[in-house]
C-alpha cells in the first residue's frame, strides 16, 4: 500500500516502498537527551493509540467491518515508531499501520492519521487493492482523503487553500493525485491525474463501511 503524508503546511508525499512504508530513524548515535525525548513521544503515542482504538467511533466501525470481512486487525497491528520524514503514518500489508510518534501535533491529528490508514487497510482487506493498478491506488486514496478528515475546512485553511466552491472535492482530488503520482508504477503526473479522474465520482461517493451521508 502506498504511504501518505499528513502535513497541513506542506504536501510532500512519501514514496511507496515494497519494504517499509515509513523509514525509521537511525538510533545508533542517539544521545541521552534524544533517547529521553523519543521515549516520551513513544509513551504519548501508545497512550493515544489505546484511547483512539477504544473510543473513536470511526476506528471502531472500521475494525469491526474488517473483522467481519475476515481480516483480524488488532491493536498489535498499530506500531508507534520514530520516523525520519515529514509523514505522520503509513500502511502496508506486511507491517500494518505505522504511526510516526515524533510527528503528531495533537491527538486529533493522530486520530485522523489512524482513520486514514485504517481506510487503506480496510480497502486492502475487502477489495484486495493492488498497488500496481493505479486505479486501485487512486480509489483508496480518494476514499481515505474524503472520509478521514484530511480535507476538513480547517485543515485546508492551514494549508493555505481558501476556495469555497467544492472545496472538499477539490482537496480530495488534489491529495489523491499527489499520492498516486509517487507510486513507483506511475510514470508522470498526467497518468496520476487520469487514474484519479477515472475513478473519482464512484470512489468519492463510496462511504463503506460508514453511513451514506458520512463525509
Amino acid at each position: 500500500m502506498a504511504t501518505t503524508v499528513d502535513n497541513p503546511e506542506a504536501e510532500v508525499p512519501l514514496k511507496p516502498t515494497t519494504e517499509s512504508p515509513i523509514l525509521s530513524i537511525d538510533l545508533s548515535n542517539e544521545t541521552p537527551e534524544q533517547r529521553s525525548k523519543r521515549e516520551k513521544e513513544c509513551k504519548l503515542c501508545e497512550d493515544w493509540k489505546e484511547e483512539i482504538i477504544q473510543n473513536n467511533p470511526m476506528v471502531k466501525t472500521l475494525l469491526g467491518a474488517m473483522n467481519r470481512a475476515g481480516c483480524n486487525f488488532e491493536k498489535k497491528h498499530f506500531r508507534c515508531v520514530p520516523c525520519n520524514n515529514s509523514g505522520s503514518g503509513g500502511f502496508s500489508s506486511e507491517e500494518g499501520i505505522i504511526l510516526c510518534q515524533n510527528h503528531f501535533r495533537s491527538r486529533p491529528h493522530m486520530e485522523e492519521t489512524v482513520v486514514h490508514e485504517l481506510i487503506h487497510a480496510f480497502d486492502y482487506c475487502k477489495y484486495n487493492v493492488d498497488l500496481t493498478n493505479l486505479k486501485h491506488h487512486a480509489c483508496t486514496e480518494v476514499r481515505a482523503a474524503s472520509l478521514s478528515g484530511d480535507c476538513k475546512w480547517m485543515r485546508e485553511f492551514l494549508r493555505g487553500k481558501f476556495n469555497i466552491k467544492k472545496q472538499h472535492q477539490e482537496c480530495v482530488r488534489r491529495r489523491a493525485i499527489l499520492s498516486v503520482r509517487y507510486n513507483p508504477y506511475c510514470q508522470d503526473e498526467g497518468q496520476a491525474i487520469d487514474a484519479v479522474n477515472s475513478v473519482f465520482d464512484s470512489c468519492y461517493q463510496d462511504t463503506t463501511p460508514f453511513a451514506e451521508d458520512h463525509k
